[in-house]
């Protein structure tokens, strides 16, 4: 059975660094390997900077779901937020052939974090936007 943390933000900048410290004492506690530790802080980081900076068109307050889920072979991290919709698994992927000076910026988090998963899904439901990535543990 896997355990389960749930966190939510409020969507400002200056709470992503206490839901990342809260996320990594927790896989910690738990002995999740430094790579899925890695994985999480930068998913987290990724998916709730794009949701802050693009997804709100109003001053109202906004929350972001945070919900990861471990088990002995994976984490499945899921970011729930009601931005407008953003479908990660369409970005395009970034042109890493470039020189850094040449590359449009954007679009680099996501491609990483889509690397470093297993599996990405999206789904839009009520209106809101439903980001899960899974990365296996491996021993």
């Amino acid at each position: 059975m896997a355990d389960e943390l749930i966190l939510q933000i409020k969507a400002t900048f200056a709470e992503i660094p206490s839901a990342s410290e809260t996320i990594s004492t927790w896989l910690t506690k738990r002995n999740a390997p430094a790579d899925v530790q890695y994985f999480a802080n930068l998913a987290i980081e990724e998916f709730v900077t794009n949701c802050i900076k693009y997804g709100y068109q109003d001053d109202r307050e906004h929350v972001i779901e945070i919900r990861l889920q471990l088990s002995e072979s994976e984490l499945t991290l899921t970011v729930v937020d009601d931005g407008r919709p953003f479908n990660p698994l369409d970005a395009p992927a970034p042109d890493t052939q470039l020189s850094v000076e040449e590359r449009p910026i954007g679009g680099l988090g996501i491609y990483l974090v889509r690397r470093l998963s297993d599996h990405m899904e999206y789904l839009r439901t009520d209106g809101k936007n439903r980001t899960t990535v899974h990365k296996s543990i491996t021993s």
